[in-house]
């Protein structure tokens, strides 16, 4: 991932992340999840092509619970709350995967 993919992501997992009071129409709501797995997904897939032995365990529990929650989809039903809680889940999921190739960047690894 480029790091205007990086910054990009991270914009969207700031939109998630935002209080409950904040949180946008249930269109805007939609269009961020959508929003976050296409981005999720190719961060998942970078990660996931590291060798195992450079994932942390949280970093490999990451990979897991992103599966999880995209075959899953939103916990409680397409409802508004689900949705925004879905957004919210993978938005910090997604970011110890964005994390863990931070961290591998930084100390030269490509």
């Amino acid at each position: 991932m480029t790091p205007d993919d990086m910054q990009h992501f991270e914009e969207l997992a700031a939109r998630a992340l935002t209080s409950y009071e904040d949180r946008p129409d249930a269109v805007s709501v939609a269009r961020l999840v959508d929003d976050l797995i296409t981005a999720g997904q190719t961060l998942h897939a970078t990660v996931a092509a590291l060798p195992a032995d450079q994932r942390t365990e949280r970093v490999g529990a990451a990979l897991v619970e992103w599966t999880y929650f995209i075959d899953v989809g939103p916990l409680g039903g397409d409802t508004d709350h689900a949705n925004w809680n879905h957004a919210r889940n993978l938005a910090r999921i997604a970011r110890v995967l964005a994390a863990a190739l931070a961290m591998r960047r930084s100390s030269g690894v490509r």
